[in-house]
Parts: C-alpha cells; structure tokens; sequence
C-alpha cells in the first residue's frame, strides 16, 4: 500500500480518537449517562478502540519499513515520549471499558471523579502525541 494511503488512515484514526474522546468528555460531564445517551458513550467507546488500533497499525508500519529509516525513530527522545503517551494514554483509557460495559449492561452509568479525569488525560494525551508525531515526522532527517 502506498505510503500516502497508510498516513491517511493514520491521521484518520487520530481525528476517531479526538473526536470520540472529545464527545465521551462532553457526555461524562452529567450526573448520570442513561438511555439512547450511554448507547452514544458505548459506540464512542468502539470507535476509540478501533480508531487506536488504526494508530497502531499504520504507525508501526511507517516505523518498522515505509517511511523513514527505523534507526531514526529509534534514535529520537521525542518519538520514545510519544510512544509512551500513546501507551499510558491507552492503558488509561482501558480501565474504563469494564465500567463502561457494566453500565451498558444495566443501563446505567454514575460517572466518577476518575473516570471522567482518565477520559480528560486521553484528550489531552491524544492531542500532544499528534503534536508529538507530525513534530518528528517533520524533523527527522
């Protein structure tokens, strides 16, 4: 596949994920999730995962062979920083799935004080490794 195809699906997985993330944020902001609206939360959820696993993919391909030479990702603190935000961001975000299945299940869901901050950390993680990687996609020569 073209390198040009694999770096859209990239950027589109990143725009999934602040999109779903942002919108998560914006329902988590009520007393409690409910009805039609947690059925909203619970495909954001789905989106989040397949929109990171996107990321992932395409990500690890232009490291490992399609784009610059694997030694100066490597080689690069910034791109080590955002591989490990991207992992920090999606472990967080990985502890809410079991809440968010069980208030699916009884169609209820009371948002905590920690899931709504984890939900804010993956926003704004999600924001700086975008920032981080079109930084050293542009830098690294």
């Amino acid at each position: 596949m073209d390198l040009t195809i694999i770096k859209l699906i990239h950027l589109l997985g990143f725009a999934g994920c602040l999109v779903a993330s942002f919108l998560k944020n914006r329902i988590l902001r009520a007393q409690s999730v409910e009805g039609r609206v947690l059925g909203q939360l619970v495909a954001l959820d789905k989106i989040s995962r397949v929109s990171a696993l996107l990321i992932f993919a395409t990500g690890f391909a232009m490291v490992a062979w399609l784009a610059k030479p694997t030694d100066l990702y490597l080689g690069s603190v910034s791109f080590w920083i955002k591989i490990c935000l991207f992992v920090t961001a999606s472990a967080a975000v990985l502890t809410t799935k079991p809440l968010i299945r069980e208030a699916a299940k009884i169609g209820q869901l009371k948002p905590t004080a920690r899931i709504r901050a984890l939900l804010v950390f993956d926003f704004v993680a999600i924001l700086v490794v975008a920032g981080l990687g079109r930084w050293v996609a542009t830098t690294l020569t």
